[in-house]
């Protein structure tokens, strides 16, 4: 079946059409078997990968379980790699999908591959004032996300479900930086989120956005009620308009703005990969008040760092249990 594959119309002529369908992916038994445990976002973005594969083979998830059971491991190998050559790199990456779908359904025999991302270029974050070109251009509406991105580095997905519970505990405490405290699942997995904190811009934008009534004072309203593609969309647009470096990434430059400003502030690498929500090789398990606001001391102390000019002027200065040392503006060796 591998080694002669149909024609686009001829091989999803006999299936339904399931585009834009994602829950059909979510009935079969060996499909929930498969996204049982994982992450809510893995849960939303693996049954569009599988639909990409039955789209290319004709097969439905149950089929494709049943075709692999009748032929050599090397066919099943051949067919995901066949299908996948047609797309870019990235989603060829993407096609290991189809691996632990079947892993997971008690099919274990496929032969190793060295099918791997490499990115094709580097990404560089945005610096200082790059970001405040940005807030000039954009709408006002905007400019929450941008700042609350960049002192946070929370990914975008996590930003797009910021709720008023997440920062409430310190936000009505009057505690400055507060912290972002997200439930477990947040924390899990390889793109898991940090211990991390929202500086004095993002405060006065959050509670500028209750003056005006565009964020109520419930649990669960949103702080960012609007769809990542439309802020996204809104973010490239200028950041061509004023001419900005294309290797940026329109919003996980953010992200490395904060890593970046934390390694120039030069706090303790740990700490530092906690907040960033790089867990491998730390201690970071569960995190208790104690812990929470250690890490709050090293955010205040990297924040003048990490402060965007719309709060005044910015002093950079550290000072460490251990050392006192003055660092030079960025904005002057840039």
């Amino acid at each position: 079946m591998s080694g002669d594959l149909l024609g686009p119309a001829e091989r999803t002529r006999h299936i339904r059409n399931v585009a834009g369908d994602i829950q059909y992916f979510q009935r079969p038994p060996c499909v929930e078997r498969w996204l049982r445990n994982k992450a809510q976002l893995t849960r939303k973005r693996y049954p569009r990968y599988l639909l990409r594969l039955q789209l290319q083979t004709g097969l439905s998830p149950e089929q494709l379980l049943e075709w692999c059971k009748t032929v050599e491991s090397v066919e099943v190998q051949d067919l995901i790699d066949k299908t996948s050559l047609e797309f870019k790199p990235a989603i060829q990456f993407c096609y290991r999908v189809a691996l632990s779908f079947l892993s997971h359904n008690g099919y274990n025999n496929l032969p190793k591959t060295d099918l791997q991302y490499v990115s094709q270029q580097w990404h560089r974050g945005y610096r200082r004032e790059e970001i405040e070109k940005l807030l000039a251009r954009l709408r006002q509406k905007i400019h929450r996300l941008v700042v609350m991105a960049a002192e946070s580095g929370l990914r975008s997905n996590v930003l797009m479900e910021l709720r008023y519970s997440h920062i409430m505990e310190d936000l009505e405490s009057g505690t400055i930086p507060l912290a972002v405290r997200l439930e477990p699942r947040f924390y899990v997995g390889k793109k898991a989120a940090g211990y991390t904190f929202l500086g004095e811009a993002s405060i006065r934008l959050i509670r500028e956005c209750f003056t005006e009534g565009l964020i109520e004072r419930k649990p669960e309203s949103k702080l960012i009620p609007r769809s990542y593609w439309s802020v996204w969309a809104a973010i490239n647009r200028a950041r061509q308009k004023i001419g900005l470096d294309p290797k940026i990434q329109p919003c996980h430059g953010f992200r490395k703005y904060l890593e970046n400003a934390l390694d120039e502030a030069n706090i303790d690498h740990e700490k530092k990969m906690i907040i960033e929500g790089h867990f491998a090789g730390t201690r970071a398990k569960h995190y208790t008040d104690r812990d929470v606001e250690q890490l709050r001391d090293v955010y205040r102390r990297a924040y003048p760092f990490i402060r965007l000019s719309i709060d005044g002027p910015v002093q950079l200065r550290t000072e460490n249990e251990t050392y006192s040392r003055r660092f030079a503006d960025p904005r002057s060796q840039a």
